[in-house]
């Protein structure tokens, strides 16, 4: 055995997710045959193959026309939830139960790119309110999430292929039935769930600092309302003398007249004068 052969021999196989699947964990034949198709879904830098945007392609193209169809091309929150739902995931409470400035916010803070659409029935002078998810926000989305939750997440899309015919639109092709689950991470990844953890701790203490501000406006409105009836309180004791006695005496004497008491029209007689 030459050095290079010893070498090769005693050096540990290179860490990569593609040689951890092949190496360590054992592959019956057509696993092994859809693991060469799909091989590992994930580039170094954490970003999806052209293999895995081209799955997530044909999903979105198969649940627009599966789910509630419409003029928009981008997927809605109850499209979503329409198809975690029968791919055995409840997601009702984030896509159903959230509301919808709340999802806009969740796909700004994650990148996802998305539209803002109307709502059923509304009219052409109503704002639009529901956040549809654009094709490359959808691709962020399931990226995210799998790194995220590799377990799960993994096994919907794998779900998924074996579930429906859905079409890689590079190749006008259905994709097989089978995606193993050695092609996804085999663990959260640490810099994903930091990262998340990162942001739910800062919306805790932006929503803490928004209750607090909450409070002192209130506060502050209190002390403003104080004043203020303080003020009119004030104002009307000044009214007393300046605006409300002339008022009190018109409604003595609506006719300013000086003795009291009605001036007496005779039949016939000329229009009285004016009191001075």
């Amino acid at each position: 055995m030459n050095d290079n052969d010893k070498t090769a021999a005693t050096q540990p196989a290179l860490n990569t997710p593609s040689n951890n699947a092949e190496t360590h964990l054992d592959f019956s034949v057509e696993e092994r045959e859809a693991y060469e198709y799909w091989g590992y879904l994930f580039k170094p830098d954490k970003t999806g193959t052209d293999k895995l945007k081209n799955l997530l392609r044909g999903l979105k193209d198969l649940m627009r026309v599966h789910y509630e169809p419409s003029d928009c091309n981008d997927l809605t929150p109850i499209q979503l939830a329409h198809f975690y739902r029968e791919l055995d995931g409840n997601y009702d409470q984030l896509f159903l139960g959230t509301p919808s400035e709340s999802i806009a916010f969740i796909y700004k803070s994650l990148g996802c790119l998305h539209s803002l659409q109307p709502l059923p029935q509304s009219t052409a002078f109503t704002n639009p309110t529901v956040p549809a998810l654009k094709t490359e926000g959808w691709i962020m989305w399931q990226t995210i999430q799998i790194l995220l939750g590799p377990e799960e997440h993994s096994g919907f899309l794998r779900e998924a292929v074996q579930k429906w015919n859905i079409t890689d639109p590079s190749t006008g092709e259905f994709f097989p039935k089978l995606l193993p689950r050695q092609c996804f991470p085999l663990e959260p990844d640490k810099h994903m769930v930091a990262w998340y953890h990162g942001v739910s701790e800062r919306l805790r203490k932006e929503a803490e600092e928004e209750e607090q501000q909450r409070h002192v406006e209130a506060e502050q409105a209190e002390v403003r309302r104080i004043q203020y009836r303080k003020r009119r309180e004030d104002a009307d004791d000044n009214e007393s003398v300046d605006s409300r006695g002339p008022a009190m005496a018109y409604f003595r004497n609506p006719l300013y007249r000086q003795d009291g008491r009605p001036t007496i029209v005779q039949r016939g007689g000329k229009r009285p004068q004016l009191s001075p």
